[in-house]
C-alpha cells in the first residue's frame, strides 16, 4: 500500500540500479565442502555509496530520519544470494537469503531484516534482488552493517515445503542457521569479510513477530553465541491467540488471507489436527490449499475468500474458538508461537500505526504495558505512530530503527 510517491521512487530506483555495476551475468555459485551451514554464495550486485545516496536522498522530504542516516552512507557494498543448511522439524533443507557485505575491509556487525507477509515465490529477497525493498535494505550495508535478508522457509531454495507462517520454532531455527552461515562466510578469503560479535534485528508485520521471536530465543537460549545489541519491531501480531480471536469475532476484516495463511502454515507443520471444515465455511474451506500456491498475491487470495467473518468462518469456530476443547490444540499452538512479556535485556524499540486495521495497535500497546508491569526499568521504547495505517507506518518504523541502531553502534 505505497503512495504514488513510492511508486515513482521505485521506478527511479530501478533506473538507478540498472546503471550500477551488476554481477548477475558473471555470478557463479561457489560450492563449499567443509562448512556446517554454508552451502553456496553468489554475487548478484555491487553498489557504491553514491548509488545509495541517490536512492535514499529523495525520501528525506517524506521521512526526515533519512537525513540522519545519509551521513553514515560512506562505503560500497556487494550483494550475495546465499544458500545454507537448516531444518524444519526432522527434515533437512537448503534454505536461502540475501547477504550484503560492506566494502572496505573493516569489521562489521550483522543487521538482519525480517520482511512482512509474502505469498509469492518471486517476491522472496533472493528471487528478486533488484526489487526496491531489497535495494533499500541492501543500501544500509553502506553504513557499516552486514545486512541479512532471510527468505523464510518455503521461499527461495526451499519451496519444496510450505512456508510455516508465523510458526516460532521453524522461524527461529532457520534464521539463526543463516546467521551461522554468514559467520562461515567470514572465513572465505575472497569475500574480505570480518564480523564483529554484535547482532541487530528489525522487522515489520510478520517480520515484527519474527524479530521478537528471535529476540526472546537469543536472550533465553543463545546469548553465548550471539551478542544482541538492539531490536526493532513494528506492528507485529505478538499474541496470535488474541489476534485470531479478534478477527474471528469481528463483523468484517479487510485481509482474510492472513488468518487462512496462519491456519495453513501451522497445519503444514502438524501443529493441530483440525480440518479446514472445522474453521471455514464452504466453499472457502475447499479453496485454502489451492490458493496458497506461490503464485497468488494476498489480494488475489482475498478475492477468493470473504471479508464477512460470519460468512467465512463456521459458527462453531466463531462462537467457541476460545473455549471449545475441539480447538484446544490450535489455541495451544498459537500460544506457543506468541511472545508474552519477559524481562528483556536488549534495547527494544516498538512501533505501531494507530490507524492500523490489519494488525490491531492493541498488540503493541498491550505488549508494552505487560513489559512495563514486569519492570518499568526495562529498555523498551514504544513509539505510537499517530494517523498511520499498516502500510503507512512501515517505512517510518524501519528507517527509525536503522537511525537508532547507528547511534547504538557508534557508542
Amino acid at each position: 500500500m505505497r503512495s504514488c510517491y513510492f511508486i515513482c521512487l521505485l521506478l527511479a530506483a530501478s533506473l538507478l540500479f540498472s546503471n550500477c555495476k551488476s554481477n548477475v551475468a558473471d555470478s557463479v555459485d561457489v560450492p563449499l565442502k567443509k562448512d556446517t551451514y554454508l552451502v553456496s554464495y553468489a554475487l548478484v550486485r555491487s553498489m557504491t555509496a553514491t548509488d545509495v545516496k541517490a536512492l535514499f536522498s529523495p525520501a528525506q522530504s517524506v521521512y526526515p530520519d533519512v537525513a540522519d542516516i545519509l551521513p553514515s552512507v560512506t562505503l560500497g557494498a556487494k550483494v550475495y544470494v546465499v544458500t545454507y543448511n537448516t531444518t524444519l522439524g526432522t527434515k533437512k533443507l537448503v534454505a536461502s537469503g540475501v547477504v550484503c557485505i560492506p566494502d572496505g575491509g573493516g569489521t562489521y556487525p550483522i543487521l538482519s531484516f525480517q520482511n512482512g507477509t509474502n505469498t509469492v515465490y518471486i517476491n522472496a529477497p533472493s528471487a528478486n534482488a533488484a526489487s526496491y525493498n531489497v535495494q533499500m535494505f541492501s543500501g544500509f550495508a553502506t553504513t557499516g552493517f552486514v545486512v541479512v535478508l532471510p527468505d523464510y522457509l518455503g521461499f527461495g531454495s526451499s519451496t519444496e515445503v510450505f512456508h510455516p507462517y508465523l510458526h516460532m520454532q521453524s522461524t527461529v531455527t532457520s534464521i539463526l542457521d543463516l546467521f551461522r552461515a554468514v559467520k562461515e562466510m567470514s572465513a572465505k578469503t575472497d569475500l574480505n569479510l570480518k564480523l564483529s560479535a554484535d547482532l541487530y534485528l528489525m522487522g515489520y508485520s510478520q517480520g515484527g513477530l519474527s524479530t521478537l521471536q528471535l529476540h526472546k530465543a537469543i536472550e533465553t537460549s543463545y546469548s553465548s553465541e550471539f551478542n544482541l545489541k538492539a531490536v526493532g519491531c513494528g506492528a507485529g501480531p505478538y499474541n496470535l491467540t488474541s489476534i485470531t480471536g479478534m478477527v474471528v469475532g469481528a463483523t468484517t476484516y479487510p485481509q482474510p488471507y492472513y488468518i487462512a495463511y496462519i491456519m495453513k502454515g501451522f497445519k503444514s507443520v502438524g501443529a493441530f489436527p483440525n480440518p479446514y471444515t472445522d474453521i471455514f465455511n464452504d466453499p472457502y474451506a475447499s479453496r485454502i490449499d489451492g490458493l496458497f500456491n506461490g503464485l497468488n498475491s494476498g489480494g488475489a487470495i482475498n478475492g477468493q475468500l470473504s471479508t464477512n467473518m460470519s460468512e467465512l468462518f463456521t459458527n462453531e469456530f466463531r462462537t467457541t474458538f476460545a473455549t471449545n476443547a475441539k480447538f484446544k490444540e490450535m489455541r495451544d499452538a498459537l500460544a506457543t508461537s506468541s511472545i508474552p512479556a519477559w524481562k528483556i535485556k536488549t534495547p527494544l524499540i516498538l512501533t505501531h500505526g494507530q490507524a492500523d486495521t490489519v494488525v490491531s495497535p492493541l498488540m503493541t500497546s498491550q505488549l508494552n504495558t505487560d513489559l512495563m508491569n514486569l519492570d518499568s526499568t526495562l529498555p523498551v521504547t514504544y513509539i505510537p505512530l499517530a494517523g498511520m495505517d499498516h502500510g503507512g507506518a512501515s517505512v517510518p518504523s524501519l528507517v527509525g530503527f536503522v537511525k537508532r541502531f547507528l547511534v547504538i553502534k557508534g557508542k
